[in-house]
């Protein structure tokens, strides 16, 4: 569908919904075209594509609100009777507004053309390589999972208060998660990540290569030893861990009073070398866009800035509600109600190279990935330390299995020793290496 036909639609929809009685009304619409084709236990499953337009109604009848959406072009009038009729059935709130309009800077690199006429096919043929690449490396690795996704979507908004904007972008990702398994042995599982907006960029090898190395490292992994002291995250292993500050920033759990950070703006929370920010114009960001779910431009947000809580992720109710500036954090999608979330979420780097933070260990432990749980509310950790290295004097002793770690998300902010220079992106968050201090190691 066009840029053009699907602006029509949300207008007509717009005009729908206020012609059966919504005193304001906000229409966000996409067309989404999606490819998939994976790798379970080396081998190739079936592929898959699905291509949807949806379109979500937001009435709002004094301060009640009702939703509605369909993928159903032909029933556009009816979900817009239905989002008036929930609206008119549901508990006002004085919070429930529409962002106030503003201009929309469209950002550069969002789209490839050549995303159009990416075909299944071709997704087939970067899954095998994804799958080839690491069989290359060593005949002991074994693809448990693997996939390759292209996507193109469109987005486009309007409401009763003047917003008019819309969107389109391609995205290419792709995951690798690998074992080595010699004779009886088995490694940890290793996973890596990679991503780009072009299709000229996609480069499925490095990350196959990397995961395929490091599920090698791990392999003949011994038992390790207890003690409490350093250890070193890997960036995957920091998304494991440090992931839960979101419900500490988003703006909707503090109105809640369910952050313990409520009152903390403005004071320390963590070393002053550590900074975390929401970047929703990142380029080249696995979720950059020009706009949020309800119209509201990105931007990027220091959130914590030199270890100073400087502020939440907000929405239109949430800023509202507070009186502050709204961030452009409404999360969601055509088919929801506006929630809030983050956009490209970042620990900066620090200035010290990973390889000086694992020297300046006597005995601790490198982290590659986490299994286990970070309690959101209490900040508490605890789980198995996966693709885990006993560290001796500043350099790596051996793999080791069977260990776990403990420990308080809040307590490491406040005594982090040390920061890296070198980030990875995941998903859609940057981290770097991290090492947290004091943390109980436990070999079982």
């Amino acid at each position: 569908m066009s840029n053009h036909d699907l602006l029509d639609r949300c207008q007509q929809v717009l005009d729908l919904v206020k012609k059966h009685g919504a005193d304001q009304a906000e229409v966000f619409g996409e067309a989404t075209r999606s490819i998939t084709s994976a790798v379970e236990k080396d081998d190739l499953q079936i592929s898959k594509s699905r291509q949807e337009t949806r379109i979500g109604v937001r009435a709002f009848v004094g301060t009640q609100v009702g939703f509605a959406s369909t993928n159903d072009l032909t029933r556009l009038e009816d979900a817009a009777v239905d989002a008036v009729t929930l609206a008119n059935a549901s508990p006002g709130d004085e919070h429930n507004v529409l962002p106030d309009p503003a201009r929309i800077e469209p950002i550069d690199g969002q789209y490839d053309p050549a995303a159009e006429s990416f075909a299944t096919a071709d997704a087939v043929t970067q899954a095998i390589r994804l799958l080839e690449v690491a069989k290359e490396f060593d005949r002991r690795i074994v693809v448990g999972e693997s996939e390759f996704s292209a996507e193109t979507r469109r987005r486009v908004l309007v409401n009763s208060a003047g917003a008019e904007t819309s969107e389109d972008s391609s995205l290419f990702t792709y995951g690798v998660l690998t074992t080595a398994r010699d004779g009886d042995a088995v490694s940890n599982m290793a996973f890596r990540f990679g991503a780009t907006r072009a299709v000229d960029q996609i480069d499925v090898a490095p990350i196959a290569r990397r995961s395929s190395e490091d599920a090698l490292g791990s392999l003949g992994a011994e038992k390790g030893e207890s003690f409490v002291g350093p250890i070193l995250l890997d960036p995957y292993a920091v998304l494991n861990l440090f992931a839960p500050l979101q419900f500490q920033l988003n703006a909707r759990n503090v109105l809640r009073g369910m952050s313990r950070w409520k009152e903390a703006l403005g004071e320390s929370v963590a070393v002053p070398g550590f900074t975390l920010v929401d970047d929703g114009r990142l380029p080249g960001g696995v979720a950059t866009a020009a706009f949020d779910r309800e119209g509201t431009p990105h931007q990027r947000l220091p959130l914590i800035d030199g270890g100073v809580l400087r502020s939440f992720l907000h929405n239109a109710y949430t800023a509202h509600a507070f009186g502050v500036s709204n961030s452009g954090n409404a999360s969601g999608s055509s088919g929801t109600l506006p929630a809030i979330g983050p956009t490209n979420f970042a620990i900066l780097p620090g200035e010290t190279p990973k390889d000086d933070l694992l020297k300046g260990m006597k005995r601790g432990l490198l982290v590659s990935r986490f299994s286990g749980n970070t309690d959101p509310v209490s900040g508490d950790f605890s789980g198995v330390a996966k693709a885990a290295y006993l560290v001796k004097d500043g350099t790596i002793d051996r793999a080791v299995s069977g260990t776990l770690i403990a420990g308080n998300l809040f307590e490491a902010l406040k005594t982090l020793s040390g920061i890296s220079q070198e980030t990875e992106t995941v998903f859609n968050y940057t981290f770097p290496w991290l090492r947290l201090e004091d943390v109980s190691v436990t070999s079982e």
